[in-house]
């Protein structure tokens, strides 16, 4: 058991002393003072790391994937999917829910299970980008894969990407605001159709400026939209490929609380450079920037929280713009409790230096650390 002391949190404040398992018996104390505690990250956009992928369908895989996020600082992620056929769609939701619930019988450190999230199928085949056009699905049949989802396993999608101009998707919108967050996501829409989407319902803009219309002097598009409609939010890859460095600090002043930093990261994440599957379609690693198809685009990151909020600080961001980007922000857009440092009566931690290097993680009550450290 190991006492850690003098535990500083961003706002200067000292927590009362926290004793956390280290695996060891003896007693002993860290004091902390030199560094920062913040709660653990929540990765609400996450497909997959460490030669890992939600998208097979492989609870055991899940599992692992769970308990070595917190390693980078994650206490909590949303699973998220690929476009995928029905079939895969419901075998990686039983592969969640199965892992879910393996975990909560767990006494170990892992990352929380906060639901699962469908990145399609029902996108713009003109966005697509690595998405499979060949399984993208009308916003009817959308509503029956939905439907599929909560008779097997009830309230266990969180979010939903769509593109609001295919045909019925306000609707759906409409009728299930109440229930999912969706997310506009691969979609060619203009500013108009944009702002209705949110207008109806819609809460959140996937991946901001990226897989949809840009942002113009005469055109707004959907990051307009969502600047305009002030109960929505935006999403960003800060990685530093998928968004300018000047453009993200734009984005931070212009959606102050009202922004989450995600990964996206696909299962090339934490693994050396090379060629992986990624819903079906091969994307190189290279230099922690992903490639695929002829043009070599982007298809999500290989970056995790805890490198993008070094990078955001090195932008200019605030510490504290940066941490409710990772851990408030995501949430609220959830409707769930914001994060704190205990949960379950469990402490969940993050301590980082003053370039907010990740220096030490506490999941779950236990010490998870590269011996940087301790």
């Amino acid at each position: 058991m190991l006492r850690l002391k003098n535990i500083r949190t961003l706002d200067g404040s000292i927590l009362p002393d926290i004793d956390v398992d280290d695996g060891k018996d003896s007693s002993a104390e860290r004091d902390m003072g030199e560094l920062t505690a913040v709660p653990g990250y929540f990765d609400s956009h996450i497909h997959g790391s460490f030669g890992l992928d939600v998208s097979d369908g492989n609870a055991a895989d899940v599992v692992k994937m769970a308990q070595k996020l917190p390693s980078l600082g994650v206490s909590d992620f949303l699973p998220t999917l690929m476009t995928l056929d029905e079939d895969k769609i419901l075998k990686a939701a039983e592969a969640v829910s199965e892992a879910r619930e393996s975990l909560k019988a767990s006494d170990g450190a892992y990352a929380k299970i906060a639901g699962l999230r469908l990145e399609g199928p029902c996108l713009s085949p003109l966005k697509a980008g690595v998405q499979d056009p060949g399984s993208l699905v009308s916003a009817d049949r959308l509503k029956e894969i939905i439907t599929g989802l909560e008779s097997g396993f009830p309230g266990l999608v969180k979010m939903i990407d769509v593109a609001p101009e295919i045909d019925g998707v306000i609707d759906l919108v409409r009728e299930y605001d109440d229930r999912y967050v969706f997310s506009l996501a691969h979609s060619d829409c203009d500013y108009g159709k944009a702002f209705e989407f949110f207008e109806a319902g819609g809460k959140c803009l996937t991946h901001a400026l990226n897989a949809v219309k840009p942002c113009l002097k005469r055109e707004p598009g959907p990051l307009g939209a969502a600047f305009d409609h002030e109960d929505s939010y935006i999403e960003v890859i800060c990685d530093g490929h998928h968004v300018d460095k000047t453009v993200l600090r734009m984005l931070f002043k212009l959606f102050d609380g009202r922004i989450a930093v995600i990964s996206d990261a696909m299962r090339a994440a934490g693994m050396p450079d090379g060629t992986y599957d990624l819903g079906g379609t091969p994307v190189e690693s290279r230099g922690g920037r992903t490639y695929f198809g002829p043009s070599g685009n982007l298809a999500g990151s290989v970056t995790d929280l805890s490198q993008e909020s070094e990078r955001l600080l090195s932008y200019g961001i605030s510490k504290k713009q940066i941490f409710r980007a990772l851990t408030d922000t995501p949430k609220e857009r959830l409707n769930v409790e914001k994060c704190g440092i205990f949960e379950d009566g469990k402490p969940d931690l993050n301590f980082v230096d003053d370039h907010l290097r990740l220096m030490c993680v506490i999941s779950r009550g236990r010490l998870v650390t590269t011996g940087i450290m301790l």
